[in-house]
C-alpha cells in the first residue's frame, strides 16, 4: 500500500499518478498499468510514482481500489425499476473492452490478495447489504412476497450472474432490454400472487 505523506506536493504527484493509473487499468487493462506508462501519463517522474508504490502489485491494487464501484446502491423506490436503472449504467460500463479485464483481475486477485479481497467485498457487500433492505421495503409495499429478503444472495446471482456471463464469456453487447429481461426473470418467483 501507498505510504502516506501530508505535503501537498505528495498529494498532488499521488492523485495525478492513481488518476492516470485508473485511466489506463479502463483504457487497456491491467497490464497497461506500469510505473512507467503511470508517469508518463501523470506528467511526473517515475522515481516519484515508485515512492507512492514500490512495486506494481500495489499499484494496481490502488487502481483498482479507485476504479471499481459498488455493483448497487438501492434507495426507497420500486426494486425493478431501481436495479434496471442502475444495472443498466453498470453495463454501460462494462460494454467497454477493458472491463471484463479490470473484473477478471479483482477476482483472480482476491483468492491470494487480501487487498483485492477487499476491493471485491466492497463491491459485492454494500451491494449485498442493501440489496436484502430494499427486498425487505419491496415486501413492505407489496411489490414482492414477503420472505424474499432471505433469498437475496441468490436473487443478485441469479440477475448479475448471467449479465457478467453473457458480456463476458459470449461476447454480447448488454442493453437495457437486456438487464430488464434478467432482472424479470429472477424477481419473477416472487411477485405476489395474483
Amino acid at each position: 500500500m501507498p505510504r502516506t505523506n501530508e505535503d501537498p506536493r505528495a498529494r498532488r504527484s499521488r492523485t495525478a499518478a492513481l488518476t492516470a493509473a485508473t485511466e489506463l487499468l479502463v483504457e487497456g487493462g491491467p497490464a497497461h498499468v506500469t510505473h512507467a506508462a503511470v508517469a508518463q501519463r501523470a506528467g511526473i517522474g517515475r522515481a516519484t510514482v515508485y515512492r507512492h508504490w514500490p512495486d506494481q502489485r500495489a499499484l494496481l491494487v490502488d487502481a483498482l481500489a479507485h476504479s471499481v464501484r459498488p455493483l448497487l446502491t438501492l434507495g426507497d423506490g420500486p426494486v425493478r425499476d431501481q436495479l434496471v436503472t442502475q444495472l443498466q449504467q453498470h453495463t454501460d460500463w462494462l460494454n467497454r473492452p477493458a472491463s471484463a479485464s479490470l473484473i477478471a483481475t479483482v477476482v483472480e486477485r482476491a483468492e491470494r490478495d487480501e487487498n483485492a479481497r477487499h476491493i471485491r467485498e466492497d463491491m459485492l457487500g454494500r451491494a449485498d447489504r442493501q440489496f436484502t433492505e430494499a427486498l425487505i421495503a419491496a415486501a413492505r409495499r407489496g411489490e414482492l412476497r414477503p420472505g424474499v429478503q432471505a433469498h437475496a444472495r441468490q436473487l443478485i446471482s441469479r440477475i448479475i450472474g448471467p449479465l457478467f456471463f453473457r458480456r463476458s464469456m459470449l461476447g454480447e453487447r448488454l442493453d437495457k432490454d437486456t438487464v430488464a429481461g434478467e432482472v424479470d426473470t429472477a424477481l419473477a418467483p416472487w411477485l405476489p400472487k395474483t
